[in-house]
């Protein structure tokens, strides 16, 4: 019984001392943080295997009301969004026995869902307008970026204004898909989380899906919501390219993970796997356009079946 009570209470101190400390560092530390974000759920997944699921609940909830107390309530709320949903139901759908596609989506749509909560109760509890809100911090980034550029670049004024046309369309962009972009956070976020958590779960012999990323396909459904998204954008209202484009955003961002995983099988069918999937990164980074075009790759799989052998054509969500 004492046994079991300390490993409970180091479990409790891990989720919620490592979880909280990495997700203050993400709001203070400009560089560090961006990391230590995507890190900051994998230490509930800890107190999962060590205490069960109600510690790491427990976890969720104390790091939640600790951070609402040194921040601020809505700070405690972005958490529970962010990191506490992530760290508590990825997890459990991992130990269920999910695919990790399935494990990805199901988590991100409802920490989409309970960010739409949060944002709604913020916005009507405060009396704002949320366009004119989300346009202004993005203003207020760009506007002190560009103040960094100028004091510690050393570029010349020309290439400066330049940067600053650059930024504002770039600005301009995030202000219409911006529920894209928190939509992909969320999604990277879940990814990682669930990377590290089966990592950690298999070595202590715990029974989790490890299905490889060779096998990723998106549900065969979204194929059609990927094309009337498409010709959406052709209608000359706002009110309606704007969602088609948050919808395309997302979809392409799923699409590519397609079209990576296609690539991946195509390297591992060779004696050099090893040498062609770093090549296949450095080519990735180095040449960003190409990401279109293993973004194509990954919509025609459908119908070219570049995989094999043949996977799953479509999943159950």
């Amino acid at each position: 019984m004492q046994a079991n009570g300390g490993q409970k209470l180091a479990a409790v101190l891990i989720g919620t001392l490592g979880s909280g400390l990495l997700f203050s560092a993400s709001l203070a530390v400009p560089i560090l943080g961006f990391v230590s974000a995507f890190l900051a759920p994998v230490p509930l997944g800890l107190a999962r295997i060590k205490g069960g699921s109600a510690v790491a609940g427990f976890s969720a909830l104390l790091a939640t009301l600790l951070l609402a107390i040194l921040f601020s309530p809505p700070i405690g709320a972005w958490y529970v969004v962010q990191c506490g949903l992530t760290g508590l139901l990825v997890p459990e759908l991992a130990l269920k026995g999910f695919r990790p596609s399935r494990t990805i989506i199901w988590t991100t749509a409802a920490g989409v869902t309970l960010t739409a909560l949060v944002v709604a109760a913020f916005v009507i509890s405060n009396g704002i307008n949320l366009q004119l809100f989300i346009q202004k911090e993005i203003t207020d980034g760009i506007n002190q970026a560009t103040r960094l550029y100028e004091q510690h670049s050393g570029l010349p004024a020309q290439d400066i204004e330049v940067l600053k046309q650059g930024m504002q369309t770039v600005g301009q962009i995030m202000s219409r898909i911006y529920p894209a972009l928190i939509t992909i956070n969320l999604g990277l976020i879940n990814a990682v989380m669930l990377l590290l958590f089966t990592r950690t779960a298999s070595k202590q012999a715990l029974a989790v899906n490890l299905s490889p990323f060779k096998e990723f396909r998106t549900p065969y459904p979204l194929v059609w919501l990927l094309i009337v998204a498409g010709f959406t954008m052709l209608a000359p209202s706002p009110l309606l390219t704007t969602p088609a484009l948050n919808i395309l955003s997302v979809l392409g961002v799923l699409y590519f993970m397609q079209g990576l995983a296609v690539l991946l099988t195509t390297c591992e069918r060779s004696s050099f796997a090893s040498t062609l999937k770093v090549l296949l990164g450095v080519i990735l980074l180095t040449q960003p356009y190409l990401t279109v075009v293993v973004t194509i790759l990954g919509i025609f799989d459908y119908w070219g079946d570049f995989r094999t052998p043949r996977t799953t054509q479509e999943e159950n969500l």
